[in-house]
């Protein structure tokens, strides 16, 4: 199967890991790329908010912004057909709390990363967008307190994983284990309990496939980036 459009670059020789790259990257390919019946729309809705997506974003945080809406977007058990009629139910008759839209963001979140807009719906777009951008930029600002001399890759590789955050204190926590306890080593960190327990290895990946498929599209990749270290790191299984 070649997968070369959504790839990135590899060695001539490839490693046990690009298999699953290639076939995790097959099926989100194949099941987005099925237009409008499509049960995941997440990258359809980057492709929709492009234009507030960059109005919005530091150049430098653009493309993690864009693939972590298109991450947070195609959670089909939420969002099947990328469409807002079960979170709406949820949230009115169950649980108000509940995570909505295309950032799948709670309202205690808006308070967090972005206080300045609490109060609005989290199913508009423009808002869900700012208020992912907000809890980047803050993470990315912490991670080079703590980590000044952090190489790029590493930067947005702990990116990834505060996205899915949905606190300062988880966002500040996965940094300091990283730093920490980890002590930057990506191996250590992928191979620790609160790694299997908070599903950092997927959060990893997804969000690489969704970087992958949008620098294809034409979305620039940030300086410094190494996709292909990220991708094995990912995609290599943890001993």
């Amino acid at each position: 199967m070649d997968s070369s459009e959504d790839a990135p670059p590899r060695p001539a020789h490839q490693e046990e890991w690009v298999f699953t790259y290639d076939l995790w990257q097959l099926g989100l390919s194949s099941l987005s790329g099925l237009g409008p019946i499509s049960p995941i729309q997440g990258r359809r809705a980057v492709l929709e908010h492009a234009d507030e997506i960059k109005l919005w974003a530091p150049a430098d945080l653009e493309l993690l912004v864009a693939a972590s809406i298109a991450h947070q977007a195609s959670d089909f058990k939420d969002r099947p057909f990328g469409t807002d009629a079960i979170e709406e139910f949820w949230r009115e008759l169950i649980d108000d709390n509940i995570s909505v839209g295309i950032a799948q963001l709670r309202r205690d979140e808006v308070a967090t990363w972005a206080p300045y807009l609490d109060g609005a719906d989290l199913l508009t777009p423009n808002l869900a967008i700012r208020v992912m951008i907000a809890k980047l930029k803050q993470t990315n600002s912490y991670i080079l307190y703590r980590a000044p001399k952090i190489s790029d890759t590493d930067r947005y590789m702990l990116l990834a994983l505060a996205q899915n955050t949905a606190s300062a204190d988880a966002m500040r926590s996965t940094v300091d284990f990283f730093v920490d306890v980890a002590q930057g080593d990506w191996a250590t960190m992928m191979t620790s309990e609160r790694a299997q327990a908070l599903d950092w290895q997927e959060q990893l990946r997804l969000v690489l496939l969704h970087i992958n498929w949008l620098v294809e599209q034409g979305w620039p990749a940030p300086d410094g980036l190494d996709r292909y270290y990220w991708s094995r790191v990912a995609f290599t299984n943890p001993q």
